[in-house]
């Protein structure tokens, strides 16, 4: 298996964390995507890949699309070579790119036809008949480029509010934050769900949870409770009713049995303080 990553161009940098891809001969056993606050918009070019949203229901959604692993674990299922190209959005950052409103998506997996209609279809073609992987980051630049121009919603209070509630999980207290943006706490939950289509105590706690799991899975750590707590996480009992709510089982047999040598889930290209701000 191979797998890459680009860094994307300068103007999306505030939105897009990168470009990145897999790439097999063989069809192979993926890992499964988490539930988190950011987002995955994923271009197939090889052959076709089904996802599984729960135990009971496998989707085809075509060869472009939105897993929505914000409402739950999602499964790829690779039904041959597998060769695809994901945008990773940061937190919140879709909604800058998306003709509709991140509540209407309601993080269910979506066809990029279902948000972009013609245009999403056309591009995935585009992509799929690219020769190579430099023309294919070009297509997907260009796109976004234009999809950030006609979209963009630029709201510096919600900017700064996604940031505290994701890098400042363990302490941020929603009344004191709203408090510093200037807001009432009503009106902070109101213009923070109308942005991002979740309450912002929603957001942190998926934050706490994409934060926590993340770093068991890349430090390869056994000790799940120290990590947790680490993020906030008031005890074992804490860490196991939110860890079955997101992923529906419990996080001793999700860490024994998954792969982690290969996971969606990566750290940052930048440091927090290094991340650009939206324009």
């Amino acid at each position: 298996m191979h797998r890459y990553f680009v860094i994307p161009h300068p103007a999306l940098q505030p939105y897009i964390d990168r470009l990145w891809g897999w790439e097999s001969e063989h069809a192979l056993q993926l890992p499964p995507m988490l539930p988190g606050t950011g987002a995955e918009l994923m271009f197939h070019y090889a052959d076709p890949v089904l996802l599984r949203r729960s135990p009971q229901e496998v989707v085809d959604l075509g060869r472009a699309f939105l897993p929505g692993a914000r409402g739950g674990a999602r499964e790829l299922l690779a039904q041959g070579r597998v060769g695809f190209i994901s945008v990773r959005f940061r937190s919140g950052a879709l909604r800058h790119f998306s003709p509709l409103p991140l509540a209407e998506l309601g993080g269910q997996p979506l066809s990029v036809s279902d948000v972009w209609g013609e245009a999403g279809s056309d591009l995935a073609a585009r992509i799929i008949a690219a020769p190579d992987r430099a023309a294919r980051v070009a297509l997907l630049e260009d796109w976004l480029l234009a999809c950030l121009a006609l979209h963009s919603k630029p709201q510096p209070a919600v900017e700064a509010a996604i940031r505290a509630l994701y890098y400042r999980h363990r302490e941020v207290k929603i009344e004191t934050l709203a408090d510093e943006l200037g807001m009432s706490r009503r009106h902070f939950e109101r213009v923070f769900s109308a942005h991002l289509g979740v309450t912002p105590k929603s957001f942190q706690r998926t934050a706490r949870f994409h934060l926590t799991i993340r770093d068991l899975l890349l430090t390869e750590s056994a000790d799940y409770l120290g990590t947790a707590l680490d993020h906030g996480y008031y005890d074992q009992a804490h860490f196991i009713h939110d860890f079955e709510s997101f992923v529906g089982e419990a996080p001793a047999h999700f860490l024994k049995t998954t792969t982690r040598v290969a996971h969606f889930y990566n750290s940052s290209l930048f440091a927090p303080d290094k991340v650009p701000l939206p324009r």
